[in-house]
C-alpha cells in the first residue's frame, strides 16, 4: 500500500547556510537517515521541502532526490524570476513545485506582472505552490491566487497562533477562503502551534473544522522530519503516533496518508 509522508527535510551541519538565516542546524539529516525512517515505519515515499535557512540553493535537496529517484520528490524554493526553462529543469530532477515561505518576510505583491509570469509558470508546469506562513498573511495572499489553476497547498495547519487560537480572526478569514476545488491542506507540524498538550489540542480542532468544510479528500501528511528547533522532544514515531490520536480514524488516516497524497504528487 502507498504510503506517503509529504514533509521533511535533508541537510548536513557543514551546508552551506543563509547568513541572514534565523536558524542554522548543527547536526546532520542525510538523505539515508529519511530514508531508514520511512523503512522503519512502513512508507513507501517521501517529500522533500527546501529549509528556509538554504534560500533558493535547492542543491542538496535535489541531491537526495538523485539517490532514491524513485521514492522521493521535492519542494523547491526559487526566486520569482525564474524563467520556464529554469522550472522545467527543476522538473526533471523531481520538483513537484514551489513553496513560499513568508515567516520573516513582507507579503509579497503577487499582483505584478513578474509574479503573473511566474505563476503562469507553475500553471504550465502543473505544479503547486505550497503556502507557509500565518494566518494574517495567508487571509491577503489567497485571494490574489484564485485566478491561478493551481493546487494551493496550506503547510502546517495554517499555521494557526497558539494564543488566539483557531478563534483568532484571521484564521477565521482563512477557513472561510478555503475552496475544496482548490486547497489542499498538510496537517503535519503539530508542535509548531504552541507547547503539550495545547497544540494537540488545536491541532484536532483545525482537524475536525477542515473535515466539516469537506477537506478530508484535501488533507495529507508530513512528519516535518527532522523536527528543525524540537528536536530534544519530537521523534517520527511521536509525530506519526500523535497524527493518529489527531485523526483516529483509521480509514481516514489511510486516506490522508495513502490516496490524498498520491494524487497531489503524482506517486
Amino acid at each position: 500500500m502507498t504510503c506517503i509522508d509529504t514533509h521533511a527535510h535533508v541537510f548536513s551541519k557543514h551546508d552551506q547556510c543563509l547568513q541572514t538565516a534565523r536558524y542554522t542546524p548543527n547536526y546532520n539529516a542525510t538523505a539515508q537517515d529519511y530514508i531508514s525512517r520511512l523503512d522503519e515505519l512502513g512508507f513507501t515515499h517521501g517529500v522533500l521541502v527546501q529549509p528556509s535557512f538554504f534560500g533558493t540553493d535547492n542543491h542538496v535537496m535535489l541531491g537526495a532526490i538523485q539517490q532514491y529517484p524513485k521514492r522521493l520528490k521535492g519542494i523547491a524554493v526559487v526566486e520569482h524570476t525564474a524563467s520556464l526553462d529554469e522550472l522545467k529543469a527543476l522538473k526533471a530532477q523531481g520538483i513537484a513545485g514551489i513553496r513560499l515561505n513568508l515567516f520573516g518576510l513582507t507579503v509579497p505583491v503577487l499582483n505584478t506582472p513578474e509574479w503573473n509570469t511566474f505563476l503562469t509558470h507553475l500553471e504550465t508546469l502543473e505544479w503547486q505552490l505550497e503556502l507557509h506562513a500565518p494566518p494574517a498573511y495567508l487571509v491577503i495572499v489567497l485571494p490574489l491566487l484564485n485566478q491561478y489553476h493551481l493546487d494551493i497547498v496550506i503547510d502546517h495547519f495554517g499555521r494557526i497562533d497558539p494564543i488566539k487560537g483557531i478563534d483568532d480572526p484571521d484564521y477565521q478569514t482563512f477557513l472561510d477562503l478555503l475552496n475544496v476545488e482548490k486547497h489542499w491542506i498538510k496537517v503535519s507540524g503539530f508542535y509548531r502551534l504552541g507547547a503539550l498538550p495545547v497544540n494537540i489540542d488545536i491541532a484536532q480542532q483545525a482537524f475536525n473544522l477542515f473535515k466539516n468544510k469537506g477537506f478530508i479528500h484535501r488533507m495529507v501528511w508530513g512528519s516535518d522530519w527532522p523536527h528543525t528547533q524540537h528536536e530534544a522532544k519530537m521523534s517520527y514515531q511521536l509525530v506519526l503516533d500523535t497524527f493518529r490520536k489527531i485523526v483516529p480514524d483509521i480509514e481516514e488516516q489511510k486516506m490522508i496518508l495513502g490516496e490524498n497524497a498520491s494524487r497531489l504528487f503524482k506517486f
